[in-house]
């Protein structure tokens, strides 16, 4: 029994469909076990949010790469083969694959405002108690990659907030451990320009003690410090995700619609496999 070239153009299109999900899924697993197994800016970050966040967020890429990797399976070897019961084995893990994405964006949805305050406690904590501190010179070095990355300083909020840039002079230990004398008020990963005479303007040194970093908040225009970067990183991050969020909707979307694409053809196979039979 043979398809006609309607069922034979589904039966190649659903097979290279799969082709392509099986390379998606093989980066997903790949790029998952390098993450939990090698020091990156992801394992960077997790010392920081904490090592329970960076082993979630590993361990749904491998689990993810690896379901993939099984769907596509089943749907390269259904279509192949023309195996009715390994398509509707291939509809049916991608349905609840989608249906799974869908729940979990609508749960991240309702607890947002808890996610928000566990990342803004765990930031808050790092920085307060452990940056600059013996012995934690990862979670340091990860607060200066992130600032100088982001352009930002401290924690959260904009220019008059105490949580942003003021927030290592008002809250840090990193700061009340400085050595008597003039202190520095934020370290250089807050800076835009760290040389020079500059330097010594933007971390709040001798000779610059009218503006920010040594004075305020609040902070009138008078106080305005040009190089210094005022916007606390988590609020920055958020601005960054926003900018963004049509591409990432965008993306999101397809993903689904490929999905959608995927149990359609599951089924428009199945069918002509069985019409087909009965044409023959």
């Amino acid at each position: 029994m043979g398809l006609s070239r309607f069922g034979k153009f589904l039966k190649y299109s659903m097979f290279l469909f799969n082709v392509v999900i099986l390379v998606a899924g093989c980066g997903l697993l790949g790029f998952g076990v390098y993450s939990h197994t090698t020091e990156n800016r992801l394992a960077q970050i997790s010392v920081i949010l904490g090592d329970f966040y960076s082993y979630i967020f590993s361990m749904a890429l491998i689990v993810s790469g690896g379901v993939v990797i099984i769907i596509s399976f089943f749907g390269c070897c259904g279509a192949i083969k023309e195996v009715k019961c390994m398509l509707g084995t291939f509809f049916f893990l991608l349905l609840c694959m989608l249906l799974g994405m869908i729940i979990g964006g609508i749960v991240a949805f309702v607890k947002k405002d808890h996610i928000s305050e566990t990342v803004l406690h765990e930031l808050s904590t790092s920085l307060n108690s452990s940056y600059g501190m013996p012995g934690k010179q990862k979670i340091t070095d990860t607060w200066n990659l992130m600032q100088t990355f982001f352009k930002c300083c401290g924690v959260h909020g904009g220019i008059n907030s105490s949580t942003s840039w003021a927030y290592y002079r008002e809250y840090s230990v990193w700061y009340r451990n400085q050595s008597k004398g003039i202190k520095e008020y934020v370290p250089e990963s807050c800076c835009s320009n760290a040389f020079g005479q500059n330097r010594t303007k933007c971390v709040g040194g001798e000779g610059y003690e009218s503006i920010i970093p040594a004075a305020g908040p609040p902070v009138s225009t008078a106080l305005y410090n040009d190089l210094l970067f005022t916007e606390g990183c988590y609020t920055a991050i958020l601005e960054t995700l926003e900018e963004n969020v049509k591409i990432l909707a965008g993306f999101g979307a397809g993903i689904s619609v490929l999905m959608v694409l995927g149990m359609v053809f599951a089924v428009c196979l199945c069918r002509r496999i069985k019409d087909d039979f009965y044409f023959e």
